[in-house]
């Protein structure tokens, strides 16, 4: 495709409004509209963004390229069907699909149709993310918080799928690994779902990762911890900053690196630690994220995150989501 794709958003509540306003100011593309079942939502955003809000979503699909899918996560597999059958790009926002059923047959009707898949799991384009990937190899230990207050959006799903899923992929795309082993454990507090959720997953590799999710936490909490051979690096989404520690042998020097740098004694084995605050540039993520997809539409590229990184995810999110509540249920039991 040489021309700017036409681009169409279905689903215009917190997120799809974020996501008309980005495409809306994308030279890349051409936004052709917003569809919402409720019309006021849609109607809204597309004043706002100087838009057409469309009240047939068919409507909608047939004018576009591709579509941005920020619709409820319960409504993604009917939605991303009608929209590959139409012959349209699909972006989707994580988690893919509800159940790994619905999120395969998505996958394979999007390589059927030899159709660009892409889910919106945007931690991947943070730019402490990008900013370090590079220096992380063979994780050992990975320790990650994601905390929130409380707050009625995404009450629909466990914390498990809306939270925790973030730290999810980025441990399955940082270890490059398989999960073998799953604990887990959680606690449904405010809403009838689990509201906060502990997981420990080993990786075919031999790393451990360590995840707690909370949507009742009093102070918002975004953070990941990596633990590898020689050094650990200590991630905050929110900030985003880093820092990064190197443990050097004696006579070893670290390289010089942007940002603040310097190396203490480490006691009497002869070894120093070297710290690093990388100079960390902040962007605007999910206009990332969107070029990112453009441009694989335009230029017939591999998209960031695919169906499949999505799929892999949400597997082991529904693993956890299932062994949490064995836990659960066994509770209940206990207390009846």
């Amino acid at each position: 495709m040489t021309d700017k794709p036409r681009i169409g958003v279905i689903g215009v509540g917190h997120l799809g409004k974020a996501h008309v306003r980005v495409l809306s100011n994308l030279e890349s593309c051409e936004l052709v509209g917003c569809y919402d079942i409720l019309s006021e939502k849609s109607e809204a955003a597309a004043a706002d963004n100087n838009t057409k809000a469309f009240t047939d979503a068919q409507e909608l699909i047939a004018e576009c390229d591709a579509i941005s899918l920020v619709a409820p996560t319960s409504e993604h597999y009917k939605c991303a069907i009608e929209i590959l059958n139409a012959g349209k790009h699909l972006f989707v926002e994580k988690p893919i699909a509800a159940t790994v059923d619905e999120a395969r047959e998505m996958i394979n009707l999007a390589d059927k149709l030899n159709l660009k898949l892409a889910v919106g799991h945007i931690e991947r384009f943070n730019p402490a993310v990008i900013a370090l990937a590079d220096k992380i190899s063979h994780p050992t230990f990975i320790e990650g918080h994601r905390l929130a207050p409380f707050n009625f959006r995404g009450l629909d799903v466990a914390v498990i799928f809306d939270l925790m899923i973030h730290d999810i992929d980025l441990c399955l795309f940082l270890t490059k690994s398989k999960v073998v082993d799953i604990q887990a454990s959680a606690a449904a507090v405010v809403s009838d779902h689990m509201d906060i959720a502990n997981a420990r997953l080993t990786f075919e590799s031999g790393c451990v990762a360590n995840l707690t999710a909370s949507r009742i936490s009093a102070k918002p909490m975004r953070k990941l911890r990596i633990f590898q051979t020689k050094g650990y690096i200590s991630i905050d989404f929110s900030a985003p900053s880093a820092a990064v520690y190197n443990l050097l042998d004696s006579g070893e020097t670290m390289a010089e690196a942007p940002g603040f740098t310097t190396t203490v004694d480490y006691g009497d084995a002869g070894k120093k630690i070297a710290y690093s605050k990388p100079n960390i540039e902040p962007y605007d993520m999910l206009t990332a994220e969107l070029e990112s997809f453009i441009d694989a539409v335009t230029n017939d590229g591999p998209v960031a995150v695919s169906g499949e990184d999505g799929l892999r995810a949400l597997t082991i999110a529904a693993e956890i989501e299932k062994i949490a509540q064995a836990g659960l249920d066994k509770l209940q039991l206990q207390l009846r």
